[in-house]
């Protein structure tokens, strides 16, 4: 039985969505084409209908993930500067590093794009430039100040993930130096 093609691209969207959920929790290297598929409700088999390869899917997730950050980040660009720093203390929150999977991307895949083809380092790449260009607008400093200030946040979150489970006085520390900063 053939799809129409609302169908395929819904599918479609439905696999982007899960390798973005996927990603974030395990890493690229982390899951499988199956395990992806299964998690979207489809065969392994299907997943070429929608993607040439594995790396064409993390490079589109990677993007996803992207556009949904930048577009939370603008959102508060434009509003008083108590969202933007609702939005800087959310980010190093004990709630985000508490989750199980990253929300940023940043601090999801940073420490595995380098190992990855060109086309999710180029996906990275081009999300990140956009979000530093956003965040330095919400922040309304100078882009190597905003820059220096969010390396910092995405640096704090990162460690205090790292020793959440093994010393959670010090991953609290962390988020807490964080937030004075």
């Amino acid at each position: 039985m053939r799809i129409t093609k609302q169908r395929a691209a819904e599918n479609r969207e439905r696999v982007l969505d899960e390798a973005a959920r996927l990603f974030r929790e395990k890493g690229f290297d982390g899951v499988g084409v199956a395990e992806l598929m299964a998690a979207a409700g489809m065969t392994h088999g299907g997943f070429y209908n929608h993607f040439g390869s594995k790396d064409e899917l993390e490079a589109a997730a990677c993007a996803r993930l992207f556009e949904k950050s930048v577009a939370r980040i603008a959102a508060v660009a434009d509003a008083p500067e108590a969202a933007f720093a609702a939005y800087r203390a959310r980010y190093v929150s004990a709630e985000a590093r508490d989750s199980s999977a990253a929300n940023c991307p940043m601090v999801a895949f940073a420490g595995d794009v380098s190992r990855h083809g060109e086309a999710v380092r180029e996906a990275y790449a081009s999300g990140l430039r956009d979000y530093l260009q956003a965040f330095a607008k919400a922040s309304g400093k100078p882009r190597a100040a905003a820059i220096r200030e969010f390396a910092a946040l995405v640096g704090a979150l990162t460690l205090a993930r790292s020793v959440a489970a093994s010393d959670a006085a010090l991953s609290d520390e962390i988020l807490a130096a964080a937030q004075e900063g």
